[in-house]
């Protein structure tokens, strides 16, 4: 009995034990899906335009890419203006002072933002494609410049209703019947008083002309 009893004191005592602290089940899926979605996408939140990606930076035209890097300077020298004052405050000096990383933070996504801009309007400069289509003809640079402007699929659409259009116009001319006046030939004969026969020939260029004797 006693050697039972030892059994069941070990095996309580070899069960029980320190329990490892639970982390929250929030943060554990916060930090899995963090890690599942990769970086975020780097975007500039503007007056004008709202929140703009840099994914979306292609398909804007010169113009609206000229307003854009206008606004983002504006915006980029606000926070450097708002950083200098805040270093200048004793209070705020502190490197863990959460204003100051909120501001420090913003300002870099806004220097990536505008080096991106720069960055697609040099490659706009020199594209070779467009320059090439640039030397052929006017249509060619239109159908360069929407391909790289507008969304693969948007532009594969207007280029098939395009063609469509074309393609039914060029039934329609060859479907097309052309009404040209026919010219028809009559043989008469004519009596004659001599002993031969003369035979006349007459030539109509419409069906109401009247017949000519000769």
């Amino acid at each position: 009995m006693p050697f039972a009893n030892n059994q069941r004191i070990t095996r309580r005592r070899s069960s029980a034990g320190p329990t490892p602290p639970k982390r929250p089940i929030g943060n554990n899926s916060e930090s899995i899906g963090r890690q599942a979605q990769g970086p975020r996408p780097t975007f500039l939140t503007l007056r004008d335009h709202g929140k703009v990606f840099v994914a979306d930076l292609p398909n804007l035209s010169d113009g609206q890419l000229a307003h854009i890097s206008k606004e983002a300077n504006e915006v980029l020298n606000s926070l450097e203006k708002r950083l200098s004052d805040l270093e200048n405050e004793p209070n705020v000096s502190n490197p863990e002072n959460d204003t100051l990383i909120k501001a420090s933070t913003k300002r870099d996504v806004t220097l990536r933002f505008i080096k991106s801009i720069e960055e697609e309007q040099e490659h706009r400069k020199n594209n070779p494609a467009l320059r090439d289509a640039a030397s052929e003809s006017l249509p060619r640079t239109f159908l360069e410049v929407a391909r790289h402007r507008l969304p693969g699929a948007t532009f594969d659409s207007l280029l098939r209703e395009a063609l469509e259009a074309c393609a039914v116009d060029e039934s329609t001319e060859e479907n097309k019947v052309i009404d040209e006046p026919k010219e028809t030939v009559k043989i008469m004969d004519i009596p004659s008083s001599n002993t031969n026969a003369s035979l006349v020939v007459s030539i109509d260029s419409s069906d109401d002309s009247k017949n000519d004797s000769i």
